[in-house]
């Protein structure tokens, strides 16, 4: 089995029948069903408080609920917040966590007379509203996890209408933090959020994919279908290739997670799905801007997250930058040979 068929386990591919499940019974009460399910804390060890599973399975979810374009807020908590609580020792109750580690956030640290932390600042887009009970944000070489009821929350949306805040921190005191080992930065902690929006991307351009050529099949012009015009096939053909190219570079950082891959993930799905969207509208006509219709909920996601986490000319200047930090003889193996390895 290659890489690319990570998804086909028996247990992946029954957890992908059941989110679907629910999907298409999508409720108002769909967020809190997803939480009774233990659905936010895949791959977070049942020990800790989890629901089990490794980072495959987290990701299934993830993409999952992604490509029914429903709500997901919370629902990366075992993926990135449980991830980075775990590596540095750090350990929280079964809360829905957000990352905040925006890299235009202006937040600065302070010591109390007691010697205690204090943050002070602005976080902004932070992937929350009143269903997140923490926030965990990275600052002067600690991770640091904060009750978002001692925050002031203004709440606003992005293009697709999902939840995001822009939070102030006023000498808020964090219930738990850490000064984290030199080799775990804030760029590793905002690479794995930027892998969990490559996933959630990667998700939606699968069913970007699947509905615009069940379209272009049942559309007809001229007494045939328009998928059996020659630029339009072209198109299909296109939006395949990227749609592949994107789970391409998702396997390869779920296989191998390193802030390196990570960033190349993000910034493949990313530019990946500005040119699919494009495209699939392109193909759909006016048909794709209809609200009845599911692709306006998906591109919308799609322009949503390609900006979030980092957008694709971000990571490009980082991913050459770990490239010219190495010495010249072993620069152009890397770049043959793959990332793994180079920053974990």
């Amino acid at each position: 089995m290659s890489l690319l068929d990570w998804e086909l386990p028996e247990e992946r591919r029954s957890l992908h029948r059941a989110l679907n499940d629910m999907c298409a019974r999508a409720t108002a009460s769909l967020p809190q069903t997803l939480v009774d399910a233990g659905i936010p804390w895949i791959g977070m060890p049942e020990s800790a408080g989890g629901s089990g599973g490794d980072i495959f399975d987290a990701a299934i979810a993830l993409q999952t609920l992604s490509s029914n374009a429903v709500d997901v807020i919370g629902i990366d908590t075992g993926l990135v917040a449980s991830w980075a609580l775990s590596i540095t020792g750090l350990s929280c109750n079964r809360s829905l966590i957000a990352a905040a580690v925006d890299p235009r956030n202006t937040l600065v640290s302070s010591r109390s007379s007691s010697g205690d932390l204090l943050i002070s600042g602005i976080a902004i887009d932070v992937p929350a509203d009143e269903r997140i009970q923490y926030l965990l944000v990275f600052i002067d070489k600690e991770l640091a996890l904060i009750s978002l009821s001692d925050c002031v929350l203004n709440q606003s949306e992005n293009l697709a209408g999902e939840a995001r805040a822009t939070v102030t921190f006023d000498y808020v005191s964090p219930i738990n933090h850490v000064v984290v080992d030199s080799s775990f930065t804030q760029m590793d902690l905002l690479a794995r959020l930027a892998l969990a929006r490559s996933i959630q991307i990667s998700g939606a351009m699968n069913n970007v994919r699947d509905i615009t050529i069940e379209y272009a099949r049942t559309r007809e012009q001229f007494g045939k279908p328009i998928a059996e015009q020659q630029v339009i096939a072209h198109k299909l053909a296109e939006i395949c290739e990227l749609t592949l190219m994107s789970q391409a570079a998702v396997a390869t950082a779920l296989d191998s997670p390193t802030t390196q891959n990570c960033a190349i993930a993000k910034s493949v799905t990313g530019r990946c799905a500005r040119k699919a969207s494009m495209t699939a509208h392109q193909v759909h006509g006016a048909m794709g801007m209809s609200q009845e219709y599911q692709l306006g909920a998906l591109t919308t996601r799609l322009w949503s997250w390609t900006e979030e986490a980092g957008r694709p000319e971000f990571w490009n200047h980082y991913i050459g930058r770990s490239f010219l930090a190495q010495s010249n003889t072993s620069l152009w193996e890397s770049i043959v040979n793959g990332m793994e390895g180079l920053h974990t």
